[in-house]
């Protein structure tokens, strides 16, 4: 920084140095690409916010004889896609907008989803699937979520939990539409049929998204052959930034419990004597209380400070899991179970919107889908790796190995709350606690 009194305190968020004359925070345009977004995640997001369903059917009826942590690896190697590949999506989408990412991402995604639909095998799936329908989705994840940042700055928290909603909405239908298919058409149809729906979403959104990266890319270096741009603008150096660092950790301790919750959700209640044939419409209560969680945090967050609301958040997800799921017999109960849901629903579904908002408060608008995808790239690691150690803890599918996972992602909880925690101490070290809301 130029800045010597700045140098003194360490460093100053950078967001902070954006002029808000440039976000019109309102207006047609801003609506509808806000309205673009919130359609682009249903498709982008549903299959990652269903994938207990998938993975429920596909162990019980197509992949009966592989161990649970073998078929884990179709759903890890997906999410890692979508959430890894942020760190190339991020400043592509930088360079040259949301619509060119966009645009190859859905043709991914369709082509990987179409295949899936007619293949067997593990490494079919895999590749058809976990590859190219994961990279896919990467490719328009990221895109709609940044592109929020170009016509938001006080509000950008409000417009991100509004947008996320649209991933909720998609993990309530498609495990309903996963339980009425999939018995009636079978499995390819099923898939295709969800497919569709998706695309439907996707080049909807496409239509509506319009970046802006011609008002907050001036300062940029002459242009150069785009790979080498996309090397260049890869943020690892913004792990020296030690808050930004404590708020990835947050979100990759966050980012383990979710997803083991989401994809062993309707195989643990199976075992503690749940209907297998109503156990997907735990997914759909998951995520239809996930809404108001992806909702009313991002209204705290722009009024009271992103980093106080995800420290709450936090605290409530660990709460939930320490005193509701782990304890027993509370946690082998359907009702215990329900409420859990209720308490972990409303806190998981802010973590993923809080993140980016964050990260607006430490970084500049233009490297802002770089600084987003640097922390959506370690993310995936715990994507990649979770669902996979899930299984392996989970082995043979007795009751007491479920209740080990239990214990696992509840220790992730608890080292995302301390990291969130850490990250909002020392902000308020560098002398923001008081003179700024963050």
């Amino acid at each position: 920084m130029s800045n010597n009194g700045d140098e003194k305190r360490g460093h100053v968020p950078q967001g902070l140095l954006d002029d808000p004359k440039l976000f019109p925070e309102g207006g047609l345009r801003a609506y509808l690409v806000l309205v673009g977004s919130f359609l682009g995640l249903i498709g982008s997001l549903a299959f990652c916010n269903s994938v207990g369903a998938v993975e429920s059917y596909m162990k019980e009826h197509i992949l009966i004889k592989q161990p649970t942590s073998t078929v884990a690896w179709i759903f890890s190697i997906y999410n890692f896609m979508e959430f890894g590949m942020s760190l190339i999506t991020g400043p592509i989408f930088d360079k040259v907008g949301a619509r060119i990412p966009i645009s190859i991402g859905i043709c991914l995604f369709a082509i990987g989803i179409m295949t899936m639909s007619i293949l067997k095998s593990i490494y079919q799936f895999i590749l058809s699937f976990s590859v190219c329908a994961g990279l896919g989705s990467s490719f328009t994840f990221s895109p709609f979520v940044s592109v929020l940042s170009h016509y938001f700055y006080k509000k950008r928290g409000q417009a991100v939990g509004i947008a996320y909603i649209g991933g909720s909405i998609g993990g309530v239908f498609m495990p309903l539409v996963f339980k009425s298919l999939f018995d009636k058409v079978g499995f390819g149809w099923t898939i295709r049929i969800g497919g569709f729906i998706c695309l439907i979403f996707l080049i909807i959104g496409l239509i509506l998204v319009k970046d802006r990266n011609k008002v907050f890319c001036e300062a940029r270096e002459p242009k150069q052959n785009l790979i080498v741009e996309i090397i260049k603008s890869i943020d690892i150096g913004v792990f020296k930034d030690q808050i930004f660092t404590m708020l990835v950790l947050s979100l990759l301790g966050n980012g383990f419990a979710f997803l083991i919750t989401m994809t062993y959700l309707p195989s643990y209640a199976v075992k503690i004597g749940y209907p297998e044939s109503k156990s997907y419409l735990l997914l759909t209560v998951f995520n239809s209380l996930s809404i108001p969680g992806r909702l009313l945090p991002g209204f705290l967050a722009d009024k009271f400070g992103p980093f106080n609301i995800l420290c709450c958040i936090s605290i409530m997800s660990s709460v939930s899991f320490l005193v509701i799921w782990f304890p027993h017999p509370v946690g082998h109960n359907i009702i215990g179970l329900y409420i859990f849901l209720a308490m972990y629903g409303f806190s998981s579904g802010s973590f993923l919107l809080l993140t980016p908002t964050c990260i607006g408060v430490l970084s500049k608008t233009k490297d802002f889908g770089k600084r987003c995808g640097t922390a959506f790239f370690v993310l995936s690691f715990g994507d990649l790796f979770g669902i996979v150690i899930g299984g392996a803890i989970i082995g043979k599918g007795n009751l007491k190995n479920y209740d080990h996972m239990v214990i696992f992602v509840m220790i992730c909880s608890l080292i995302a709350t301390t990291c969130a925690i850490t990250s909002r101490i020392r902000l308020a070290k560098l002398g923001f606690g008081k003179k700024l809301i963050c």
